[in-house]
C-alpha cells in the first residue's frame, strides 16, 4: 500500500486560505499570521514555491500579504491597550552618476526621521527609526524576507537595534533604498501617494545630507513595504548578471559567428507571477535541430506590483550597450495553475 503524504498544519492552513480567497471569503489577518509563522520557521522558499504555482491575481494577492507579513508586526502590550504596529518601509531614490568609491550614502538618522515624519504625515506619537545608510540593490540581494521579518520583530519587542545590512555593495543600477521603521502606529497602512511639495521637501532634505542622491523629486514614489524594495532590487541585480553572462559568452565567440548570432530572450509578460527568465544564443547557419550554441541558467524574478513587468526591455538595453544587436523575444506564458 502506497504511503500518503500528509501536509503539515501550516501548509494545510495556507491551502485553506488560498481556496477561501478563490471563493471570495478569504481572511487576510489569518493569512498574515500563517505567513509569519512560515517565516518564523525559515520556510520562505515554501511560500515562494506556492507563489510560482498561482495564477496572476492570486499570486499578486498573496504577495501583498507576504510583504505585509514580513514587514509589519503587532506590538504586544497590555490587554486594555489599543493595537499598535511596527512597520519596516522603504523609499526608492535615484542616484547620481559616477558615484565615488568607497560608497558613502550616509544619512543623519535623526534629521531624516524628522523629514519622514513631516512629509509622510505620520500619526502623532509614532516613532521613526532610519537606517543610517542608503542600501543599494546589490546589498539587498543578500537579504531575505526572513531576515527582514526577524529585524522588525526585534524592533517590536524593544531588542537592541542592529543594522539591516552589514556592508554596502556597489549598485548595478542608479537607485538606492532608504529603509526606515515606523513604530507605534494604529494600523499597517502606508501612504498611498505623495504630494508634489512633499516629494520636493523629502528630496531636498535627503540631498542636503547625501549628495550622491540625484535631485529628482518627480521620480519619488510613495513608500512601500521593504519587501517590495528587496524584490525590486534583487530583480535588477539578477537581470544585470544574466546580461553580463550572456554578453561575455557572445564576446568569446569567433568574430564571424558573433556577427550572425541571435540572442533569444525568454521572458514573461504580465504582473503577479514568480518566473524564470533565460537567454539562448543561436547561430542561424546551423541546422534547426542543432539547438542553441549556449543557454544561460534560469534567473528567477517576481513581478507582483513591481516595476519590472517585462524583463526583456532591461535585458535588451543592457545587451545593446555591450554590442549585441540581434534579438528575438520569446514570451513565456505562465500556467494558470
Amino acid at each position: 500500500m502506497s504511503s500518503w503524504y500528509r501536509p503539515d498544519p501550516l501548509t494545510r492552513d495556507l491551502i485553506h486560505l488560498i481556496n477561501a480567497r478563490r471563493h471570495d471569503h478569504g481572511d487576510s489577518e489569518l493569512a498574515i499570521e500563517v505567513l509569519q509563522a512560515l517565516l518564523d520557521q525559515e520556510r520562505e522558499h515554501d511560500v515562494l514555491t506556492v507563489l510560482a504555482a498561482l495564477d496572476e491575481s492570486m499570486a499578486e494577492w498573496l504577495f501583498d500579504l507576504l510583504a505585509e507579513a514580513s514587514c509589519a508586526v503587532l506590538i504586544e502590550g497590555q490587554p486594555e491597550d489599543k493595537d499598535t504596529y511596527a512597520i519596516l518601509a522603504a523609499l526608492e531614490l535615484p542616484l547620481q552618476a559616477n558615484l565615488p568609491a568607497p560608497l558613502g550614502l550616509k544619512l543623519d538618522p535623526i534629521a531624516t526621521a524628522d523629514l519622514l515624519r513631516k512629509h509622510l504625515h505620520l500619526s502623532i506619537g509614532s516613532v521613526v527609526n532610519v537606517e543610517p545608510r542608503l542600501l543599494t540593490d546589490t546589498t539587498l540581494d543578500f537579504l531575505s524576507l526572513q531576515k527582514m521579518h526577524e529585524h522588525i520583530t526585534g524592533v517590536a519587542s524593544s531588542q537592541r537595534r542592529l543594522p539591516i545590512a552589514a556592508r554596502l555593495h556597489p549598485p548595478v543600477e542608479s537607485t538606492a533604498f532608504l529603509f526606515f521603521e515606523i513604530v507605534g502606529v494604529p494600523d499597517t497602512d502606508l501612504p498611498k501617494a505623495l504630494q508634489e511639495e512633499d516629494c520636493q521637501g523629502l528630496i531636498q532634505g535627503i540631498v542636503s545630507q547625501c549628495p550622491e542622491v540625484s535631485s529628482a523629486p518627480h521620480m519619488l514614489e510613495a513608500p512601500s513595504y521593504a519587501a517590495y524594495a528587496m524584490f525590486d532590487a534583487q530583480n535588477a541585480v539578477r537581470l544585470h548578471r544574466l546580461a553580463d553572462e550572456t554578453a561575455a559568452v557572445w564576446h568569446d565567440l569567433e568574430v564571424p559567428v558573433r556577427s550572425r548570432t541571435i540572442v533569444h530572450l525568454h521572458t514573461q509578460c504580465g504582473n503577479g507571477v514568480y518566473m524564470p527568465v533565460w537567454t539562448d544564443l543561436f547561430d542561424p547557419d546551423l541546422p534547426e535541430d542543432h539547438g542553441p550554441i549556449w543557454t544561460s541558467p534560469d534567473v528567477w524574478v517576481f513581478t507582483a506590483d513591481l516595476p519590472i513587468e517585462w524583463p526583456g526591455e532591461m535585458l535588451t538595453n543592457r545587451l545593446l550597450a555591450e554590442g549585441c544587436a540581434r534579438f528575438e523575444n520569446h514570451i513565456v506564458e505562465a500556467p494558470e495553475n
